[in-house]
């Protein structure tokens, strides 16, 4: 998994650029990170370097697609994970990317942007795909759009975006550490309640010769997630 594409589709007004850039800016300040689509004119060097792809050695590219499906059915093999971005006046459109993403290798998840608790109902009724992350209404996104600055959220992380992308499964430390050792899987997900526990789970992968790195999410049980994996050969 040297390398990882990430797209991310939605209707027009969906905030999918918005989405794209907070996710490529959080990707930018662990490594580097290559950016297509309209995202990336809020980056000065939408490139990604082989010298820096940080503790997982992958390297990242954020594709953010033109609205609508047309885009996606000649994307072919290009797309890893597929992220699709709606508000929730929007779910009954997400079918219709579903099926084109349904011809294609990759897998697919939902991001909800613009979130309000009085839709919380109606998105756990959904048919489609899993849920990776919701936004709640922000004024200040929109308006750093608008004035073609990154949108930030101080408390609140695009990790598990990231997260979902390497790997969605969870296991407790002992069973990701024998899946990686018999090569079972190519790399594991552990949560972890707290950055203390993020460090000792970090170090007892490490310590074994793998490459590990924690990413935050905004559950409310735990922390974050560390992810693991067999080093890559350098090259």
């Amino acid at each position: 998994m040297d390398r990882q594409r990430i797209g991310f589709v939605g209707p027009k007004e969906a905030g999918k650029t918005t989405v794209a850039t907070m996710v490529a800016n959080r990707l930018s300040e662990r490594t580097d990170v290559a950016i297509v689509g309209e995202a990336a004119s809020f980056f000065e060097q939408p490139s990604a370097s082989p010298a820096n792809v940080g503790p997982l050695g992958v390297h990242w590219t954020v594709i953010d697609h033109s609205p609508g499906t047309e885009s996606l059915e000649t994307a072919g093999d290009a797309l890893d994970t597929v992220f699709v971005v709606v508000t929730p006046a929007m779910l009954d459109r997400v079918a219709a990317y579903e099926r084109v993403i349904d011809q294609l290798d990759s897998d697919v998840f939902l991001v909800v942007n613009r979130f309000e608790e009085r839709y919380r109902d109606r998105l756990r009724a959904l048919d489609g795909p899993e849920l990776a992350e919701y936004f709640y209404e922000d004024d200040t996104l929109a308006a750093a759009i608008s004035d073609e600055t990154v949108p930030k959220l101080e408390e609140w992380t695009t990790e598990a975006i990231l997260l979902e992308s390497l790997q969605p499964e969870r296991l407790d430390t002992a069973e990701a550490m024998a899946t990686l050792d018999r090569g079972h899987q190519s790399i594991v997900n552990v949560e972890v309640e707290s950055d203390a526990s993020a460090l000792a789970v970090a170090r007892s992968f490490r310590e074994k010769g793998y490459a590990a790195d924690f990413f935050r999410c905004n559950c409310r049980c735990h922390d974050g997630h560390v992810l693991a994996r067999a080093r890559p050969p350098r090259t």
